[in-house]
């Protein structure tokens, strides 16, 4: 029996359940055989014959039989999106999944390793973990990829999997669990042994890709790399979304958005794709649907505060400020700290937005986060204070630094000398 995976699902055949990051689904008896029919088929169709051949090979039951199962596994799978279709009908004929799948487990592993609801379940928990992009749940992912690395130390994707969670915690969107020379040479280490592994490892080429493009501005090499990634896995979508974020940073936002939409269409329920489309279509002066994808972030997991901080910065910068007051308060109740949410709304209401907005910069300052320090000064018009914390960011490597010169925010900036001698040091042109 196979284990499959699928968007943000894993359904383990042998042990018969379905999960959606790392937590169960309601999904039972002849609805899961369904489902994996259409999960072995790959994407392929299977026809009406076919489901009726292999699962009730000797009785004789009507079409709406079929049509009533599929009709459960949409509800489960869709969720809280209905327009989203994992399972498309064929007029007619029958049914096939709409989304990519990959089989995460061999119909028959050998006797030494576990069976897949102690490997690939781990593995499944460690990902979903890791695909959340926030501080907790990637020291969860750590320690899940760790813990399945002892059941099989020659995992490749394991290895490539501790990389990318290595290089996340070098971002300063999380503050940084470990130090920035620490997990740069921990995420290269763990991707160089993925490689060891299977040398066509398209994760670990990836991580590497970024590691060049954010930490050592090797933008050459970069690109190199991150091609390699897309080459060896052109239905992977974090390829795919590593390699928009390199179009980002060479300010080419257009077809960055291209790719963005690609790597959606590939995993149509990932949070952190969606959030940096919105962003791309920000860069691309596409307001509107910039707005349109963060808001689709924020539907797709309420509790994520990255989203509503980035819907934020497109609003303060169209000029739309009450709205993005709206979301730097929701951001600062999700971060626990609706005190300080409550203080900003007084002041405002006393003394200005502007005494409000500095009380907030300065708030961001002590969370280090010079580069969003940047953008929220430019709201306020303070050049020197943004052009300050920029200095920061680029000293420090704020993973965000290094799309400076396509971040709306910062256009203003474009003619001064010392915004041109920082993108010099990114090895940009300005």
């Amino acid at each position: 029996m196979a284990v499959y995976g699928f968007g943000p699902f894993v359904l383990d055949m042998r042990e018969r359940r379905l999960l959606r990051d790392g937590r169960p689904l309601p999904v039972a008896g002849k609805s899961l055989d369904v489902l994996g029919l259409l999960a072995e088929a790959g994407g392929r169709l299977v026809d009406r014959g076919t489901f009726t051949a292999r699962l009730w090979p000797d009785v004789t039951v009507e079409d709406r039989n079929l049509t009533v199962h599929i009709s459960t596994l949409r509800k489960v799978l869709n969720g809280h999106h209905p327009s989203l279709d994992c399972i498309e009908t064929v007029a007619k004929a029958g049914y096939r999944m709409a989304l990519p799948v990959q089989l995460l487990g061999p119909v028959e592993r050998p006797a030494s390793l576990p069976p897949p609801s102690g490997l690939h379940f781990i593995k499944a928990e460690a990902r979903a973990n890791l695909n959340k992009v926030e501080r907790v749940p990637a020291l969860r992912a750590l320690g899940l990829f760790e813990r399945a690395l002892a059941l099989d130390p020659n995992d490749a994707d394991c290895h490539a999997g501790m990389a990318s969670t290595y290089l996340l915690m070098t971002s300063t969107t999380i503050r940084r669990p470990l130090p920035i020379d620490e997990a740069t040479r921990l995420a290269r280490d763990a991707a160089h042994r993925a490689l060891v592994f299977d040398e066509n490892n398209s994760e670990a080429r990836g991580v590497l890709g970024r590691l060049r493009m954010i930490h050592e501005r090797d933008w050459p090499g970069a690109e190199a790399e991150l091609a390699r990634a897309v080459a060896l896995a052109p239905q992977s979508p974090d390829a795919v979304f590593a390699q928009a974020l390199f179009l980002l940073a060479t300010s080419r936002p257009d077809e960055a958005v291209a790719n963005l939409a690609r790597a959606r269409r590939l995993d149509p329920l990932r949070r952190d794709i969606i959030e940096h489309l919105g962003l791309a279509h920000w860069m691309a002066a596409e307001n509107e649907q910039a707005l349109a994808a963060l808001g689709e972030a924020v539907s797709i997991d309420p509790e994520a505060r990255r989203p509503h901080f980035r819907r934020m910065l497109v609003l303060d910068q169209l000029g739309r400020h009450d709205e993005a007051t709206a979301e730097r308060r929701i951001w600062l109740e999700l971060f626990d700290h609706a005190p300080f949410a409550a203080r900003l709304d007084g002041l405002i209401r006393t003394d200005g937005h502007r005494a409000a907005m500095l009380e907030w910069i300065a708030m961001l300052g002590r969370l280090n986060q010079w580069y969003e320090v940047a953008i929220q000064r430019m709201v306020i018009e303070d050049v020197a204070g943004a052009l300050d914390a920029l200095e920061r960011a680029v000293a420090e490597h704020a993973d965000s630094v290094i799309y400076m010169g396509t971040y709306p925010s910062f256009l203003p900036l474009r003619g001064e000398p010392r915004y041109q001698r920082l993108m010099q040091q990114l090895g940009l042109a300005a």
